[in-house]
């Protein structure tokens, strides 16, 4: 008596062709459990397993079927032919940051000598001009972004002039002009500001290499939180930085009034080049790298406590929001570490770190999706998804296919929308977007487009 096993699969979209060997399934074969299909009855071996469904790319894996158990799959993602594109009035646009806590946007752009920041506000369809400068430009420093503040009522630009950085306060209701950190501190040398996130209208600022806290209505009583440290960064609940000469990172409150609290007890390898940027989740888990791109994990994990070098060549990394998986990159490379163990299928290690994809062109604009599964990237003109699911072949899937390599992409979860630059016709920089991976009724509109609708390949 042989017993047989099964199949599961949960797929976007919804309604899918599932075929094995060629056979396709049934509708009566089909069981839906908890949203997803259950396909039974299935002799233990190995089959080719394929979903399909009109209008999307074919997904398919090599796979084996056990005996009294369920084969599954529960990220399984077809891509769309083609896409229905939204366009924004928005020509020169250099770089757009998305509110985290509001259906807002905020995106730089250079018209001619002028220097411009605008807000989307999708309520009203309006479009803001917040702050304009013709001695300044956008920041060219492409670990900085524009900083909402927690309640998204200011934000930060950053901005250089003749070589210098300052960074300007601005409020998006225009109700006051806005105002530069360089002035209101008299502070030179300016990196890294950040807004509290605790506390309304209170931000973080490293002058050389010491950290400042400044509260904008009372600004005479600046205060030094820390000094002679590399890099900082912010969890909800505390202050972490990284101390130079030794290359400990530290944990203390906002204000650096408590005593403070030696998180890792080991330097980095390469302290020669000490530019340790940290990246923090919480107390047991985050990552530093420097300008030589050495890249290092501290995983205070379930089963032991992890402190080594991830790679030698990264350009960046992204943990997923549950903490569970990093994500890291380098000009060709795509990688996973697994900080805690996983026990769905696939399962993974805790400490495991997994090549993604290896392409022989230059990766930019990575990042997860919402499901932490998969990973987005541009690729010679091309936006591509891929899974991180090594079982067989992983599936790499086309979204788009953008007019030139400069664009840029960020996955919005909180309106299900993938929004890109691309250049219009008079080569300028423009925004558009696409509902990604799929449109539902779930999601409203984030942003309303102002012109027609085209697909998009």
């Amino acid at each position: 008596f042989v017993y047989t096993g099964s199949i599961t699969l949960n797929t976007t979209p919804k309604e899918v062709n599932v075929f094995v060997d060629g056979v396709l399934m049934p509708a009566k074969a089909l069981n839906v459990i908890n949203n997803s299909y259950h396909i039974g009855g299935i002799k233990p071996g190995s089959y080719l397993l394929e979903v399909k469904s009109p209008g999307y790319q074919t997904w398919s894996k090599r796979i084996s079927v056990h005996s009294g158990i369920s084969t599954e799959f529960w990220n399984v993602i077809l891509a769309q032919n083609s896409y229905a594109r939204e366009d924004y009035e928005s020509p020169g646009i250099q770089k757009f940051f998305i509110s985290p806590r509001k259906n807002l946007a905020a995106f730089s752009q250079q018209v001619e000598n002028d220097f411009l920041v605008k807000i989307f506000n999708p309520g009203t369809l309006e479009m803001d001009q917040v702050f304009i400068a013709n001695d300044y430009k956008f920041t060219d420093d492409s670990r900085e972004n524009i900083e909402w503040s927690p309640q998204a009522h200011r934000i930060i630009i950053p901005s250089i002039k003749d070589g210098e950085k300052n960074y300007f306060i601005a409020l998006i209701d225009n109700s006051e002009n806005p105002l530069g950190l360089k002035e209101l501190t008299g502070h030179g040398n300016l990196s890294r500001v950040r807004w509290d996130p605790k506390n309304k209208d209170v931000l973080f600022y490293m002058s050389d290499d010491n950290l400042w806290r400044l509260d904008l209505n009372n600004i005479e009583n600046k205060k030094q939180v820390v000094e002679h440290i590399a890099s900082y960064d912010l969890s909800p609940k505390a202050l972490f930085y990284f101390q130079l000469p030794e290359g400990i990172v530290y944990k203390t409150n906002f204000d650096g009034s408590d005593a403070r609290e030696q998180i890792t007890t080991s330097s980095p390898e390469d302290m020669n080049d000490s530019s340790y940027q940290i990246i923090v989740y919480d107390d047991d888990r985050m990552v530093m790298m420097n300008k030589n791109r050495n890249l290092y994990i501290y995983n205070k994990g379930e089963i032991d406590t992890y402190f080594h070098k991830l790679s030698v060549n990264a350009i960046g990394s992204q943990f997923s929001d549950d903490g569970k998986k990093l994500l890291f990159w380098s000009e060709r490379e795509v990688s996973a570490y697994f900080v805690r163990k996983w026990e769905v299928q696939p399962t993974r290690a805790e400490n495991e770190t997994m090549p993604i994809t290896n392409m022989s062109d230059k990766i930019e604009n990575v990042q997860w999706t919402r499901d932490y599964e998969h990973v987005l990237f541009t690729n010679n003109n091309k936006v591509k998804l891929i899974e991180i699911d090594k079982r067989d072949n992983r599936n790499m899937m086309d979204i788009l296919t953008l007019n030139d390599n400069s664009s840029l992409l960020v996955d919005n979860f909180t309106d299900n929308k993938l929004y890109y630059t691309e250049k219009n016709e008079q080569g300028q920089n423009s925004l558009h977007a696409i509902y990604f991976p799929e449109r539902t009724n779930f999601f409203g509109d984030f942003f309303q487009s102002t012109t027609t609708v085209e697909e998009q390949k």
